[in-house]
């Protein structure tokens, strides 16, 4: 499952992330890692950007790159 397909509902674990080298380094550096628990918290009012929370931050991404970083529901 992708994260751009996750729910509002659910408690999810960073698989993969499985975009481009610059998306890839961003997230690290952002602290958004494999085996990270994170869970939707926001959708626009259009569907993008979303709002992820892990580790007690939140971050806005952009629907088509959390379309790259693979999880699955824990």
């Amino acid at each position: 499952m992708r994260l751009n397909e996750i729910t509002k509902d659910g408690l999810y674990r960073v698989k993969e992330l499985d975009c481009d080298n610059d998306c890839i380094a961003r997230l690290m550096t952002l602290g958004l890692l494999p085996e990270q628990e994170i869970r939707l918290v926001h959708e626009a009012p259009l569907g993008d950007p979303i709002a992820i929370e892990f580790n007690g931050c939140q971050m806005s991404l952009r629907l088509a790159d959390a379309a790259g970083i693979e999880v699955e529901a824990v």
